[in-house]
C-alpha cells in the first residue's frame, strides 16, 4: 500500500508538466553558447597566443606603457589621418560625387508631400482598380504572406507620352503612405565607371533604411521606389543602341562597360542577396556567433518603373520576380475624355452651355495632359479677349494652336489668291460632306496657321479602331477635292494641293500605298514596299481613278462649293455648326444637292500581268512535255519561235 499524500501526487505531476516549459530556454541558450565556443574557439586562442608572446616579450609594464603611449598618441594619429582621408575624399570622391549625384526625392509617411489621391485620376477606370489593389497588397503585406503570398517587387507602367504614368505613380505612391523615393533613372548614369553601380546600391539601401524605419513593430516593412524614363538605364544588352558595351572616358573608364547600373539593378531586384544579411551590425554579429540562423525576410522595395519605350528594356528586367505587374496606359476613350474633361471644366470659368458632348469627340485621340492644357489654354484665350469665361469657340482655337500653330492671318494677300485659297478650302469641306458620313466637320478656315494657309478639319462622330477600303478611298478623294476644285472653279492648276510632306497629294498618295502594300485591299494580298514598281502602279491607277470621280463630285455640287468659298471669303473662318448651316442654306437653295453622291467602284487591273504571262507560258510549256517528248524541236539550245 502507498503512503504517499493525494496533494503530493498532484504537485509532482505538476512539476514534471512544467519542467520541459523551464528546460527549453536553458538549452536553447547552452546550444546558443556551445555554438558561438565553437565558432570563436579558434579566435580566442590565436588572440591568447599573441597576449602571451606579448607578456614574454615585452613584459607586462612595457605592454602598459606602449598601450599608454598608444592612447595618448592616438588624438594626433587620429587628426593625421582625417586630413589625408579629407584631402583624399575632396580631390576625388567630391569631384565624383559633384558630377555624378542622382537627383532624387524622398517623401515619408510623417511628412506627406504628394497631395494626390484616387478621386485625383480620371479616364483609366480599370488602371485604377489595379492600382487600387496594389495599394491593398503593400499596405497588408504582413497580413498577405500570412496568406502564404509573395509581394510583387515591381510595376512597369508604358504608354506614349502624356498619357499619365507619373500621375499614377504617385497616386500609388501617396495612397500607400509608404516610404517613397523618386528618382529620374537617367541620373543613375554617370561618366564615372563604377559610380552607376555604386548609386543603385546606395538606392537601394536607402530604401530598405526608410522601409525599416517606418515598418509597423515586428515586421521589415516596404518602400516605394518610382523610377521615371526607366530605359535611360534599363535599355536591353543585347546590342541595341550601340551594343552592350558602351565606351566612356573618365576615371578608369576609358573605353570600359558602362553598362554596371543595370546589372546591380537586376541583382538588388531579385537574387540570392534577398537571403543574405545586408546590415552592417548584424553581419558583425553574425561573424562573431552572436546571431546564426536564416535571415528574417528582408523590406519590399517595390520599384515602379515609367517608360514610353518598353520594346527597348532588357528582358532580364522585365521578367517576373522583378518587374511582376505591367501596364499599359492607353489613351483614353469615350467615357474617359468625358470624365477628365469634366473634372477639369469644372475648376475652370466656362459657359455654362457649352457642349460637352462636342468636346469629347473634338479630343479624339488626345492625352489626358493634351486635353488638360487645351482647356487652359481655352481659358487664356478668354482672358485674352476680355471675357470671363471660356466658349467652345476657345477650346476651339487652343486645339488648332496646340495642334497647328498661332493664328497668323496675312493681311495683304492677293485678291485672287485669296479666292483661290477659299475655293481650295472649299473643295475639301464639300468632298468631306458628302462623302464622310460618319465624320463632322469640326472648323473650315483660311487664316494662316503654322505652316497652313488654311485647313480643313473632319472628326469621327464616334470612336474608330478599325478602318474599311472605302473609307480610305473616301479619304483620298477629300484630300484630292482641293486640286478639283481649284481647277474646276478657277480654271487652273496652284500649288497649293502639292508640295512637301503633309499636303494633300502627298497624303492622298500615302493612303494609297498603303490601301495597296500595308493593308493588302488592293487586287494582290502580297505585301509590298511603296518603292516597288507594281505598288506605284496600281497607285497611279487608283488615284486617276479617284480623282475623276472627285472631279465629277465638285461639278455636282458646285452651287455648294460657291456657297462654302463665298462663306469663307467673308467670315473667313466657320466651325461645325456655322458649315452646317452654309449647306443647309445651299441645299435649300438647290435641292439637288440633297442627293447622294453615287461613286463609281474601284476595280483595279490584275496585279503582276507580266509575271502571270510568264508562268502561265511555264505552266504550259511543262503540261504538255514539249521539251522531253521532242529534244529535236530545241533550235540551237532555245526554244522555237512560233
Amino acid at each position: 500500500m502507498s503512503s504517499q499524500v493525494p496533494g503530493q501526487t498532484n504537485k509532482a505531476v505538476s512539476a514534471q508538466a512544467e519542467a520541459p516549459v523551464v528546460a527549453a530556454p536553458v538549452d536553447r541558450m547552452l546550444d546558443h553558447g556551445a555554438y558561438m565556443w565553437e565558432r570563436n574557439r579558434r579566435r580566442l586562442l590565436i588572440l591568447l597566443v599573441v597576449l602571451t608572446l606579448a607578456i614574454v616579450l615585452f613584459s607586462v609594464r612595457g605592454i602598459v606603457d606602449g598601450v599608454i603611449g598608444l592612447i595618448t598618441s592616438v588624438p594626433s594619429l587620429a587628426f593625421t589621418l582625417l586630413y589625408a582621408a579629407f584631402f583624399m575624399i575632396v580631390q576625388f570622391g567630391a569631384l565624383m560625387w559633384f558630377l555624378a549625384r542622382p537627383r532624387q526625392y524622398t517623401v515619408t509617411p510623417d511628412n506627406p508631400q504628394v497631395g494626390l489621391s484616387f478621386d485625383s485620376y480620371r479616364g483609366q477606370p480599370d488602371l485604377l482598380d489595379h492600382a487600387k489593389s496594389t495599394v491593398r497588397i503593400l499596405r497588408g503585406i504582413p497580413k498577405f504572406r500570412a496568406m502564404g503570398g509573395e509581394p510583387p517587387k515591381g510595376m512597369l507602367l508604358s504608354g506614349a507620352p502624356g498619357t499619365g504614368k507619373s500621375y499614377l505613380a504617385g497616386i500609388i505612391a501617396a495612397e500607400a503612405n509608404l516610404p517613397f523615393i523618386y528618382i529620374d533613372a537617367s541620373g543613375l548614369s554617370s561618366m564615372w565607371m563604377g559610380m552607376d553601380a555604386l548609386m543603385v546600391m546606395s538606392l537601394f539601401g536607402k530604401a530598405r533604411k526608410l522601409a525599416r524605419k517606418y515598418a509597423p513593430p515586428g515586421h521589415p516593412g516596404a518602400c516605394i521606389l518610382f523610377m521615371d524614363e526607366l530605359d535611360s538605364i534599363g535599355m536591353s544588352r543585347s546590342g541595341m543602341q550601340g551594343g552592350p558595351m558602351v565606351g566612356g572616358m573618365g576615371a578608369g573608364g576609358l573605353g570600359m562597360g558602362m553598362r554596371m547600373g543595370l546589372n546591380t539593378m537586376l541583382n538588388q531586384m531579385d537574387s540570392l542577396g534577398q537571403f543574405v544579411e545586408d546590415r552592417m551590425w548584424h553581419k558583425l554579429w553574425r561573424w562573431l556567433g552572436i546571431e546564426r540562423g536564416p535571415v528574417p525576410p528582408k523590406p519590399v522595395v517595390f520599384v515602379i518603373g515609367a517608360t514610353n519605350r518598353p520594346d527597348v528594356l532588357d528582358p532580364a528586367l522585365t521578367r517576373p520576380g522583378r518587374l511582376d505587374r505591367k501596364l499599359e496606359v492607353h489613351l483614353p476613350d469615350g467615357d474617359g475624355r468625358k470624365d477628365i474633361i469634366q473634372f477639369y471644366l469644372v475648376q475652370k470659368a466656362h459657359d455654362p452651355d457649352i457642349s460637352i458632348d462636342l468636346m469629347v469627340v473634338d479630343s479624339m485621340h488626345k492625352t489626358p495632359v493634351e486635353i488638360k492644357t487645351a482647356i487652359n489654354e481655352a481659358l487664356i484665350i478668354a482672358h485674352d479677349n476680355g471675357r470671363e469665361k471660356l466658349t467652345y469657340k476657345d477650346w476651339l482655337a487652343a486645339l488648332d494652336m496646340r495642334e497647328m500653330g498661332l493664328k497668323q492671318p496675312i493681311r495683304m494677300m492677293n485678291r485672287e489668291e485669296r479666292r483661290s485659297l477659299a475655293y481650295h478650302e472649299a473643295g475639301h469641306a464639300v468632298a468631306a460632306h458628302y462623302l464622310l458620313t460618319e465624320h463632322r466637320i469640326q472648323k473650315a478656315t483660311i487664316i494662316r496657321r503654322g505652316d497652313a494657309l488654311g485647313f480643313v478639319l473632319p472628326v469621327d462622330k464616334e470612336e474608330r479602331y478599325g478602318r474599311t477600303a472605302e473609307h480610305f478611298e473616301r479619304s483620298i478623294m477629300v484630300s484630292l477635292g482641293s486640286r478639283a476644285a481649284e481647277e474646276e472653279m478657277t480654271g487652273a492648276k496652284r500649288t497649293g494641293a502639292g508640295g512637301g510632306p503633309g499636303s494633300d497629294l502627298w497624303n492622298a498618295t500615302n493612303t494609297a500605298l498603303s490601301y495597296i502594300g500595308a493593308y493588302g485591299m488592293g487586287p494582290t494580298l502580297v505585301g509590298l514596299t511603296s518603292a516597288n514598281p507594281e505598288t506605284l502602279r496600281l497607285a497611279h491607277f487608283m488615284l486617276d481613278h479617284l480623282y475623276k470621280e472627285t472631279q465629277r463630285l465638285i461639278r455636282e455640287k458646285a452651287n455648294a462649293v460657291h456657297a462654302v468659298a463665298n462663306a469663307l471669303l467673308e467670315r473667313e473662318e466657320l466651325i461645325g455648326e456655322e458649315l452646317d448651316e452654309v449647306f443647309h442654306m445651299a441645299e435649300e437653295a438647290h435641292p439637288e444637292l440633297i442627293a447622294p453622291f453615287e461613286r463609281m467602284p474601284l476595280q483595279f487591273p490584275k496585279a503582276f500581268e507580266g509575271v502571270e504571262a510568264l508562268l502561265q507560258r511555264k505552266e504550259h510549256s511543262e503540261t504538255t512535255g514539249v521539251a522531253a517528248s521532242n529534244p529535236s524541236l530545241i533550235e540551237g539550245g532555245r526554244w522555237p519561235t512560233q
